[in-house]
């Protein structure tokens, strides 16, 4: 299992080197990635302006009142990646037990005094503004498994005490978010674990064993709840209750068929007049699909897989250097990264069910931008101080 990840990565590494001297000196992975980042945060800057108004006018007599926001939120997210990008990695890594705990415990107080929207407990309001725990236990959870796979890596290989270990700590974070409930979180997070335990070479029985067992956990989260069930299936024909259950798939592929190519233009959407609830979180994509069309969402996705593909860039240039621990949390980002960007524009296009998972950059959600910015930060971090070989293989030197 090991040797197949380090074939698939040493194959994506070998395109890169052959396409990679045709590129100018400064199209470096990290100058690409905060070129992608800046670029997606304009444009979903203009176009929570475009699909909130009408929204945010009706409901609180303001049209500007989440463009103000958002822009709080901006300011807040680069304030969060400066001082993230100002930390040492191994302060990071080392302290990694404490940082769960702080996120079981904020899990926790989300339980007791959160904030319940659309039957959902997920956020805690301060200061007139929402913090999303889930979001913070995303980031949390791949500084955990990013050193725990480096210091247990004998476990990890060789012991299923390796597997149990991790799966432990887990169940308890999981089990916080799935109680609030945000099944969309869990299964970013789960996913996640899985993908770094594969690449620190989990022997195919414990991997296997891993992912058998999370299938049928994810199973079990939607057989037994009725809605979830519901939900999962709506998106298979969204139009046999477009008033019901099919409601927001519905009103999406209206808006993508309205667009075709080039799309109606910018603020002219139809969708975001109270058709579509709430355009501006995650289905920002149906809305930007309508205003410019085919040529708009595949400018947004180019965008973010170029970013992803950046990450995965830095991560593995960090590998190769042997900071082992500053990889596989490279991975790991890249990971979160790759599976919001697919449940967000697959659940848009009604490939996939209807799941709260933002457009990192694009959509509204103040929680979700902030971490998104900490991400990147952790990810220039370690591009900045995984340039060269580490002659110690100790990590010592973030």
């Amino acid at each position: 299992m090991a040797g197949l990840a380090q074939t698939t990565i040493n194959k994506i590494n070998q395109v890169y080197n052959v396409w990679g001297t045709k590129i100018p000196a400064e199209f470096t992975p990290r100058n690409v990635l905060i070129f992608c980042v800046i670029a997606l945060l304009c444009i979903g800057s203009v176009m929570v302006a475009s699909a909130s108004m009408p929204y945010a006018d009706r409901l609180h007599e303001n049209a500007f009142h989440y463009v103000i926001r958002h822009g709080i939120s901006i300011l807040v997210a680069a304030t969060a990646a400066f001082l993230t990008y100002k930390v040492s990695l191994n302060i990071w890594f080392n302290n990694t037990f404490p940082l769960w705990l702080m996120t079981i415990l904020l899990l926790a107080v989300v339980l007791v005094v959160g904030t319940e929207v659309n039957g959902s407990t997920r956020w805690i309001r301060i200061a007139g503004f929402t913090l999303q725990a889930s979001e913070v236990a995303k980031v949390m959870m791949a500084i955990f498994t990013a050193d725990y796979v480096v210091r247990r890596a004998e476990e990890v290989r060789n012991n299923l005490s390796g597997l149990f270990r991790l799966g432990g700590v887990m169940v308890i974070t999981v089990g916080l978010i799935l109680a609030e409930p945000d099944l969309g979180a869990t299964a970013v997070i789960v996913l996640m674990i899985l993908g770094v335990f594969f690449l620190a070479g989990a022997p195919p029985i414990q991997f296997m064993g891993f992912m058998l067992a999370i299938i049928l956990g994810l199973a079990a989260a939607i057989i037994f709840e009725p809605y979830r069930l519901q939900r999962a299936l709506s998106f298979t024909d969204p139009w046999a209750d477009p008033l019901g259950t099919g409601y927001q798939l519905s009103n999406a592929l209206m808006a993508f068929g309205r667009g075709e190519w080039a799309g109606v233009g910018l603020g002219h959407s139809i969708q975001k007049m109270a058709y579509l609830p709430e355009a501006h979180t995650d289905f920002m994509l149906a809305i930007l699909g309508e205003e410019f069309g085919f040529f708009g969402i595949a400018t947004v996705l180019a965008l973010s897989f170029t970013m992803l593909v950046c990450c995965i860039k830095i991560g593995h240039r960090a590998l190769q250097h042997q900071y082992l621990r500053a990889g596989y949390l490279a991975y790991g980002i890249s990971i979160i990264f790759l599976l919001q960007i697919l449940v967000n524009a697959g659940m848009n296009m009604g490939m996939l069910p209807t799941k709260g998972l933002t457009l990192p950059f694009i959509s509204y959600g103040g929680s979700s931008l902030i971490m998104c910015a900490v991400m990147i930060s952790l990810i220039l971090k370690i591009d900045a101080t995984t340039q060269k070989a580490n002659p110690s293989k100790e990590e010592s030197s973030f």
